[in-house]
């Protein structure tokens, strides 16, 4: 985790360049359902980027929460 106590850095993979954190929105057969997914690592954010196989390009966004 990154920033220490007060901040924490999250990243969100997308195949869109820009988005909304928006809940409920998505697909009902990824693992978890709907929603908007957000990981500690932007590795696989990268990875959650390029959602059809053909693909090669995606974007990962990051965030900074304050706690």
């Amino acid at each position: 985790m990154e920033y220490g106590k007060n901040k924490i850095v999250l990243y969100h993979g997308s195949p869109n360049k820009k988005i909304q954190p928006t809940y409920g929105l998505g697909n009902d057969k990824h693992d978890y359902g709907k929603g908007f997914y957000l990981t500690e690592s932007s590795a696989l954010a990268s990875e959650w980027s390029v959602c059809n196989p053909i693909e090669k390009n995606g974007w990962v966004h990051k965030f900074i929460l304050n706690l």
